[in-house]
């Protein structure tokens, strides 16, 4: 009977309802329950995924029920109608306190919306009333009638039960009992507040704002899934603290209990420890001229009037705010690297805290240990390659195979990888193995390996990186819990300055013995295990304005609008013999490469055009050694040499040919209504050219040389020019 399994255990609640002691007999002579019962049931809130069943067992007298052992079913059931009508009945006072106050309303207006409260009224009294069976003690009765609109009550907000009325600790339901207090001239002190508990805000968030759907304020900004779930989170840590970990050595021998026993005894305990960083993040933030609210927010709204500051404004906005932030750290949990911030001004979200790949990067290529001033490393990466849809699931069970089988039989561990991955890794297995009759789709563990979990980490995409340990070894770690939320407010003339402070961290308890050495490392005394890199070389990091492009991170970076054409004069952190791709980020302010000092060796200085790349490569001595260019067309679809009417058939972007004769663009064929082409200029002494007649309609007239390009939509048979550059 779908999710209301046990009927029996509502009989009470209807019959109640219904005002029955006993059901409608049918012509068979069976019990049912008539049209007019259903009808009446479903005012009260019951739907037909209810009634439906609800109808055939009792005109099964129950026969399949096991008994009322799910009481409690129909208790929740129950509380739910209850708590569905009493939101009702606050939404009518409300509506009918609002018409009240309007001079608008009419005299019929305000007579059938005081007919609804009260029939919402007895529906409240009905339920309340209703016998609430328990396990093997009986049903008992609540004859308390319905409590009318109380603002005398001084504990909940017009005598209005359920906690999200409750008037201690909740500052919008008291300055809503003192305004509806001060109607009938009754003044009352609210006191002001300097804080908020906005994580009750926002569960309350739903009853306090009754407005129509239509006008209510909407940002749709979604919740991401926390990663908690994956890896747990821990509350109480400082920075610095030392999570205590253990190696073994080998203990166990053949007896040779004649020996002395000084001679024969071997194994040892060598303690190390993982000394957790948590980093300080802060949110702030100050409203300005919320006078301004008056006349860009909905009027009806704005329940402080005249006053300067808007409290249900921003009490609505603050819980858009802590959604945000969430998304924040759910982003930076997974992305971030830390960057200490520059005085006076504000950071990037992502730079405020290390992230779980960044975490893993810096054990793989050496960190400074804070204990001793050395660089140390952790984990030595296997060399895997690079991982394709292709190759997937070969090379999932080769890194597997690697990990010693004290680790990877146990059980315990699991292969952490992006989330797209995973929908790779499914592929894979269907086209290898879907026609074995054994194959199971959609499987989440490493296919050789069943032992072996697949786990899948969320917003990774830019990501290569796979890895391996025991299930519950990295966790997320603040110090306060709760702290993220926990605005502090300051009003200071006619302004109000918001603020938190919290720490955060993601970290494993159990990483790898320090070396100082890569060459020592030989895997055996790691907990995590790795490919060998994480960001292809096609994902680009943005690089820091008006300075060098720094390698540290990632060999691809991107250099991002600068005060000023910046003259790059060298590479940060670039290594002998490693290619580091720079591409241009910036029309405006962009960047240069002379052809002197570090740059002497390259073919020509590099002006780029945004999109333009060159990868270069560091030689001994520190000169830069040029390894190829591109331009922003390189790869796309070309059209044909000399073609006045390419087709754009299949694509959005495209470059012009090598025309050996003067060539006028005239008609673009095959186009689609409403796409945007792009049209990069490949030419040289015959570049293509487009006139503003015919089929387009440009600012000007365009020539197609090298470097250029223009963006043009379809709209009819005309070409209208978006943009040019």
């Amino acid at each position: 009977m779908g999710k209301f399994a046990n009927m029996k255990s509502f009989v009470p609640v209807v019959m109640s309802l219904l005002g029955i002691s006993a059901w409608t007999k049918g012509e068979t002579g069976k019990n049912v329950l008539a049209a007019d019962d259903i009808a009446k049931l479903k005012t009260f809130g019951f739907d037909d995924a209810f009634l439906t069943p609800f109808a055939e067992a009792v005109e099964n007298d129950f026969a399949d029920e096991q008994g009322a052992e799910e009481t409690n079913m129909a208790s929740a059931v129950l509380k739910g109608l209850l708590g569905k009508t009493a939101n009702q009945l606050a939404v009518a006072n409300s509506q009918l306190e609002a018409l009240r106050a309007s001079e608008g309303a009419n005299a019929e207006t305000i007579a059938a919306k005081d007919a609804e409260i009260q029939a919402l009224k007895e529906k409240v009294q009905a339920l309340s009333s209703l016998p609430e069976p328990d396990k093997g003690a009986g049903a008992g009765v609540n004859h308390a009638a319905a409590t009318a609109f109380n603002l005398e009550d001084e504990h909940q907000l017009g005598g209005m039960q359920g906690e999200m009325y409750a008037l201690e600790g909740r500052p919008y339901n008291q300055r809503a009992r003192a305004a509806l207090l001060a109607r009938q001239g009754i003044l009352m002190q609210v006191r002001a507040e300097s804080s908020i508990d906005y994580s009750r805000l926002k569960e309350d968030l739903g009853a306090f704002y009754r407005i129509r759907w239509q006008d209510r304020l909407q940002s749709f900004l979604m919740k991401l899934p926390s990663i908690e779930s994956i890896f747990p989170v821990e509350s109480g840590y400082q920075d610095l603290a030392v999570l205590v970990n253990i190696w073994l050595g080998e203990f166990s021998q053949s007896d040779n209990t004649s020996s002395d026993f000084d001679n024969v005894t071997k194994g040892e305990y060598e303690f190390d420890n993982e000394t957790l960083r948590m980093f300080s993040v802060m949110f702030a933030h100050k409203f300005r001229n919320l006078k301004e609210l008056e006349k860009s927010w909905i009027g009806y709204l704005n329940q402080e009037g005249s006053q300067v500051i808007k409290w249900s404004f921003i009490e609505f906005i603050l819980a858009e705010t802590a959604k945000k932030l969430h998304n924040e750290r759910e982003l930076r949990r997974i992305n971030g690297v830390r960057k200490d911030p520059n005085l006076n001004t504000p950071g990037k979200a992502m730079e405020a805290a290390d992230g779980l790949y960044e975490f893993i990067r810096k054990k793989v290529d050496g960190y400074i240990d804070i204990n001793n001033g050395k660089t140390v490393y952790q984990i030595k990466p296997f060399e895997l390659g690079e991982i394709t849809e292709a190759n997937i699931g070969a090379k999932f069970f080769e890194g597997t195979s690697l990990i010693p089988a004290v680790y990877r039989d146990s059980g315990q561990l699991a292969l952490y990888v992006p989330s797209y991955m995973v929908v790779w890794y499914h592929k894979y297995n269907e086209l290898h193995y879907g026609t074995n009759q054994d194959y199971k789709a959609g499987m989440m563990y490493v296919k050789e390996y069943p032992g072996v979990k697949l786990i899948p980490v969320p917003n990774a995409d830019n990501h290569q990186r796979i890895f391996w340990t025991m299930e519950g070894n990295i966790h997320c770690f603040e110090h306060v819990a709760g702290e993220m939320t926990n605005f502090n407010i300051e009003q200071q003339d006619w302004t109000l300055k918001v603020w938190a402070n919290w720490k955060e961290s993601i970290w494993a308890r159990a990483v790898g013995y320090k070396y100082t050495k890569k060459d020592d490392m030989d895997g055996s005394r790691q907990m995590i295990f790795c490919n060998e890199y994480d960001l292809p070389s096609t994902t680009f990091i943005e690089g820091e304005k008006d300075a060098n492009p720094d390698v540290a991170l990632h060999t691809s970076v991107v250099t991002v609008a600068n005060t000023s054409l910046f003259t790059i004069t060298d590479i940060e952190n670039a290594e002998v013999g490693v290619a580091v791709t720079i591409k241009c980020g910036s029309t405006n302010y962009g960047v240069q490469i002379l052809q002197a000092d570090n740059f002497s060796l390259i073919s020509a200085a590099w002006t780029p055009a945004k999109g333009d790349t060159i990868t270069l490569m560091k030689r001994s001595d520190g000169k830069f050694i040029e390894l190829g260019r591109t331009t922003a067309a390189t790869g796309v679809l070309q059209f044909a040499n000399d073609d006045a009417t390419p087709s754009v058939s299949g694509a959005t972007v495209f470059a012009t040919g090598e025309n050996t004769a003067a060539t006028a663009i005239t008609n673009l064929d095959d186009a689609t209504e409403g796409v945007t082409y792009t049209i990069h200029g490949a030419g040289s002494t015959y570049a293509s050219t487009i006139a503003n007649s015919g089929n387009f309609v440009l600012t000007a007239a365009m020539t197609l040389s090298a470097g250029t390009y223009i963006k043009l939509v379809a709209v009819g048979t005309k070409f209208y020019e978006v943009e040019r550059g």
